[in-house]
């Protein structure tokens, strides 16, 4: 099932990629004098806000998107995090970084160089790598009425999915943004994992899951070429 997905989504990654050519290509035909090559580096403020909240997880993310061709901008995101999980009668810890890539459309347009604002539609690749285990793990024996501890050791688990993303880019002042963007995330590949699954996968999000549901919230800065 899993093939299907990445034969689906790769399948679409083509016709944008076949679109996006065909943008170009028209633009250059048409010498279109209103757009200007520029690029815009952010940085994701959700996901220290949500420290509030779960203190056990950290995860921080910078991005970069370049205008390329009118109202095509190619994506990189890329990011850490850091698991720590205290229980009674386990503890858990993971560490790792995450990379996203891809395309996103302008579908606003832009009629003159002082329109930035962007609302948009895209599609990601992400992979992630991250080393996580537990240790201080409490078993108990009801029939004996006694315990022992154990441990997992760390090992490495990589993930690789594919994301649909729609969101908004407004500027705020010259050249500074902040925006929205809302992704359903599904899992193409990963390792598999016969004792403990991830408690969260780096760049994706809750672990034993193929889909997941995401809202960020990030602030910009664009440098026009």
């Amino acid at each position: 099932m899993k093939n299907i997905y990445f034969l689906q989504f790769t399948l679409i990654l083509i016709k944008v990629l076949i679109a996006m050519g065909e943008g170009f290509a028209e633009d250059q035909g048409n010498n279109d004098t209103i757009f200007r090559p520029s690029a815009r580096i952010g940085f994701e403020m959700s996901y220290p806000a949500r420290i509030l909240f779960e203190p056990e997880t950290e995860q921080f993310e910078t991005s970069i998107d370049i205008e390329f061709s009118k109202n095509w901008f190619g994506v990189l995101e890329a990011g850490i995090l850091g698991v720590d999980v205290e229980r009674d009668d386990f503890n858990y810890y993971s560490d790792g970084y995450f990379f996203r890539t891809g395309l996103d459309f302008n579908i606003l347009g832009r009629e003159t160089l002082k329109e930035n604002d962007v609302v948009y539609f895209g599609l990601r690749y992400g992979y992630g790598k991250q080393k996580h285990g537990a240790d201080n793990i409490i078993v108990y024996d009801e029939y004996w009425d006694t315990s022992y501890t154990t441990s997992v050791d760390g090992s490495d688990f990589e993930s690789h999915w594919g994301e649909i993303v729609g969101g908004v880019k407004t500027e705020l002042f010259a050249n500074l943004f902040i925006g929205w963007s809302l992704r359903l995330r599904l899992i193409l590949h990963e390792t598999e994992e016969t004792l403990m699954k991830p408690y969260r996968i780096a760049g994706f999000g809750s672990g034993g899951e193929n889909t997941a549901i995401d809202f960020n919230y990030s602030i910009f800065y664009r440098i026009p070429f």
